[in-house]
């Protein structure tokens, strides 16, 4: 009798592993196409920010300030637009295909009102560019930037919401490949126009905007012309599906902003610090966005299998995916944190060789070494949490971290307790720790199983 119940217990044991590892393979194989597509993205953004360096300190503070006005005047409407990403893969895991199709068209109209709402903000940039703070020589820089920039954001949210209906059905190597494409060809639109070429003449920084606004347009026709092939055009208006887009997007969105302005009151305090802080702060940033990339590829790989299973019913099969998701983001970030912690100073001099802005970037470098595997906790946990529906408790989450955490903490430690851009990074480490906490144990509670739209 014992030696069968011993048996029993093995073979279990041994299905348990199988069915992990099967999992495993699962959270990598849909995970791996969007760490590649953001990887080019990221070589796109880290490419700008080489370029504009070779020109000068100030043109790189001038387009670093002007990103990060843009995301904050561009992050609702994206993040509002993700909500066909989540109701996609809820969809899916019900086998509602005919749904999925039908959010991804409530994203393509969505993103005429967004597109325009963006571009006639654009107005007011001059006076939020004296708000932000820096010389008045990056403020000018900043607002060419922006005026060009901004009218790539229809373009982008049409691709966008193309883009969420192949993640959410699980099929994310399309938009990898366009991804790829795209963002190669925004290199090679960089050297034109930044630097010319013949008859074209150097743009600088009005260049480097310009190239991303013609990326964004070809990005745009790529994905969709790919989502028509799919599905064919039947474009249909459906204000129901449209309020469930929204009641999942509309949370996500409002997360996004209320952190982007979070993160372009943290930016204004570094500017205040002087030029060689912007510009350690710009460089240090574009770096580590390297190591976010598994990260945010594995979260939004557990956003989509836990949207899919929780839409399935099935949500122990949600739980498995999320634990394995955690494993393979955590050692992934977690090695990029010990590349940031032994060289700090070889990778700050890739981008500039001012002394005082080497300092600075190496301090902050060790500092994000720090944060790597709570980051990968938290964005996994997000993104879990989102896939579930539950993206109201992730804006409120977010929100609280970011404006009662970050912005305070850096502050206190940067102006005064005066410890410059190093102290204000200080917020940065607080704000994550607190993400991850507060993220796993809303993901263990088990309070999302109520919050599936499907």
């Amino acid at each position: 009798m014992e030696s069968r119940k011993e048996k029993e217990n093995l073979e279990f044991g041994e299905n348990s592993k199988n069915t992990d590892n099967r999992s495993l393979r699962e959270v990598a194989s849909v995970s791996w196409p969007i760490v590649v597509s953001m990887l080019s993205y990221t070589a796109m953004g880290v490419t700008d920010t080489l370029f504009v360096g070779w020109i000068g300190t100030t043109e790189l503070a001038a387009v670093g300030l002007a990103s990060t006005v843009f995301f904050l005047f561009n992050s609702f409407f994206f993040g509002s637009i993700h909500g066909v990403k989540v109701l996609a893969a809820q969809a899916t895991g019900a086998k509602q295909h005919k749904l999925a199709e039908l959010a991804a068209w409530q994203g393509f109209f969505l993103a005429i009102p967004f597109g325009a709402a963006v571009i006639a903000l654009s107005s007011f940039s001059e006076g939020i560019f004296a708000l932000m703070g820096g010389t008045a020589a990056v403020q000018g820089m900043a607002a060419v930037y922006f005026g060009v920039r901004v009218w790539g954001a229809p373009f982008g949210y049409v691709a966008v919401a193309a883009g969420d209906y192949f993640q959410g059905i699980g099929d994310t190597k399309t938009p990898m490949k366009v991804n790829l494409f795209v963002n190669a060809a925004n290199i090679v639109l960089d050297v034109v126009l930044i630097f010319g070429l013949g008859p074209i003449p150097a743009m600088g920084v009005h260049g480097a905007a310009l190239a991303t606004v013609i990326a964004s347009a070809l990005g745009m026709v790529l994905m969709s012309t790919r989502f028509v092939e799919r599905v064919g055009f039947h474009a249909q208006l459906s204000l129901k599906v449209m309020e469930k887009v929204l009641r999942l997007g509309v949370p996500m969105g409002v997360r996004y902003v209320l952190n982007v302005a979070g993160f372009t009151v943290f930016t204004a305090i570094v500017a205040r610090m002087g030029e060689a802080a912007l510009a350690a702060h710009q460089i240090a940033f574009k770096i580590i966005s390297i190591s976010f990339l598994p990260g945010y590829g594995i979260s939004e790989a557990t956003s989509i299998l836990t949207g899919q299973y929780v839409g399935a019913g099935e949500p122990s099969h949600a739980k498995r995916s999320y634990r394995n998701a955690m494993k393979l983001s955590v050692g992934m970030m977690g090695a990029f944190g010990a590349v940031f912690w032994i060289f700090p100073e070889v990778l700050i001099g890739v981008f500039q060789s001012d002394p005082e802005v080497l300092r600075i970037g190496s301090q902050l470098l060790i500092l994000a070494a720090l944060f790597q595997v709570f980051d990968a906790v938290a964005m996994t946990g997000i993104g879990a949490l989102n896939g579930t529906g539950d993206t109201r408790f992730t804006m409120l989450m977010s929100v609280g971290c970011s404006w009662f955490i970050m912005v305070p903490t850096a502050y206190f430690f940067g102006v005064e307790l005066g410890y410059g851009t190093t102290g204000a990074w200080v917020g940065i480490v607080f704000e994550v720790f607190a993400l991850a906490i507060i993220a796993a144990w809303r993901f263990h509670s088990e309070r999302w199983v109520r919050h599936s739209v499907v």
